[in-house]
């Protein structure tokens, strides 16, 4: 099963079609070339980044849905104000202010899922040859972003505890960079947490070189272990932080309801770059979002999604250390949705998905999380999405496929 990834030139029944050349080189996610396998019965995926549909609160969304469609439908149905629906804009500042930050709905843009803002960021920002600076590893999708916008993405060095306060520094003397992105809780997806001094320093170094750094941080709510650190942002005094946010893994995925806390004055260059967008995002999604939030719903939901994540973790970390083969390295993470393997460098991750595939199990292989190295011996393992029952199973299958790969 060789999979075919990036765009062609000859797609379509034959039909040229002349794409530009940067778009033929950025690959597709491999994720969704799973898509129709993940679907058959007994298949096991440790693969997409997505939160369990079973914790999904239908009752109380098809609640507040009725109530919405009836007290207001026109508004909702309507376009809207590409800088978001004002009382979303209102809920996602009350959302964002959890994390001991202050935003006004003034500062607050309402995106389509926080990687929007992402794109958005980038298209005001970076020009053919900008050099961003981002994670090794780093979200794939923020990768095919700047790609599609012919930036070039540098990594800074790491280690487990995240990246390196001297060698971002030195990158951006260096390399003077457009952008600095960071994932700092529960990162995509290596599942590791920057530290308290290194999210101080990250914070001093962009504001003195006067450096934009992007803090995506969708993840944070999401912990089953230690304490709640502040955010970048929180050691911003150069208002040089732009906080990302999402309802995304929190809530429903489906939704699409992300939210960026920028400098009030960068608030207009962003509603521009969204009207060529998408205009707005869906009014309705808005809605929904900001009356489950103002009700005072999330913490309890919170509260049971953490319980039935850190029993997944749980189980998967459990069968990993049983079934997995010496020689494959991992760290447990505190929170998020990822288990992070390091496999002995003989290994190629992508011809394992094959045979894993096979055997009705999948996972992703870490070689599209990388900017600018090719490392072909690292996986990604979801544990948020699978039956916590199957995650067993699909551990000791791909133990066993583990295993046979690295005989001698």
């Amino acid at each position: 099963m060789k999979m075919n990834m990036n765009l062609s030139p000859n797609q379509n029944q034959g039909q040229q079609f002349r794409f530009a050349p940067h778009m033929v080189k950025i690959p597709s996610n491999p994720i969704f070339h799973l898509l129709p396998k993940l679907n058959e019965p007994g298949f096991i995926s440790f693969a997409p980044g997505a939160p369990s549909s079973d914790s999904f609160p239908y009752a109380d969304i098809e609640e507040i849905t009725r109530g919405l469609l009836s007290n207001n439908p026109r508004e909702l149905m309507q376009y809207g104000s590409t800088e978001g629906y004002a009382p979303a804009r209102k809920s996602m500042a009350a959302l964002i202010s959890r994390y001991g930050l202050s935003p006004k709905p003034g500062e607050v843009i309402v995106t389509t899922g926080g990687q929007q803002a992402i794109d958005l960021l980038c298209k005001l920002f970076v020009e053919p040859g900008d050099v961003v600076l981002v994670e090794a590893p780093t979200y794939s999708a923020t990768l095919q972003i700047l790609k599609s916008y012919r930036a070039v993405p540098i990594s800074i060095e790491a280690d487990d505890d995240g990246i390196l306060p001297g060698d971002l520094e030195e990158k951006i003397k260096i390399f003077a960079p457009k952008l600095i992105y960071l994932i700092p809780t529960f990162q995509n997806p290596s599942g590791r947490t920057l530290t308290l001094e290194r999210r101080a320093a990250a914070a001093e170094i962009a504001g003195r070189h006067n450096v934009l750094l992007i803090e995506d941080d969708p993840y944070r709510d999401l912990r089953y272990h230690g304490e709640h650190l502040p955010t970048i942002k929180s050691f911003d005094t150069a208002d040089h932080v732009i906080f990302l946010t999402s309802t995304s893994k929190i809530l429903c995925p489906g939704l699409r309801v992300g939210a960026a806390y920028a400098p009030e004055a960068l608030i207009p260059a962003l509603t521009v770059a969204k009207q060529a967008a998408d205009m707005h995002s869906p009014a309705l999604p808005q809605a929904i979002v900001s009356a489950y939030l103002d009700r005072g719903l999330l913490d309890a939901h919170l509260s049971l999604l953490c319980g039935q994540y850190r029993r997944k973790l749980d189980a998967m970390l459990d069968a990993v250390k049983r079934f997995f083969p010496e020689g494959i390295e991992y760290r447990p993470p505190q929170g998020g949705l990822f288990l992070w393997c390091v496999c002995p460098e003989r290994l190629d991750t992508a011809e394992l998905l094959e045979r894993a595939v096979d055997e009705k199990v999948a996972f992703v292989p870490g070689e599209q999380f990388f900017a600018d190295e090719r490392v072909t011996n690292t996986l990604r393992l979801n544990f948020s999405n699978a039956p916590e029952a199957d995650i067993p199973k699909g551990i000791e299958i791909l133990g066993k496929l583990l295993r046979k790969s690295l005989a001698p």
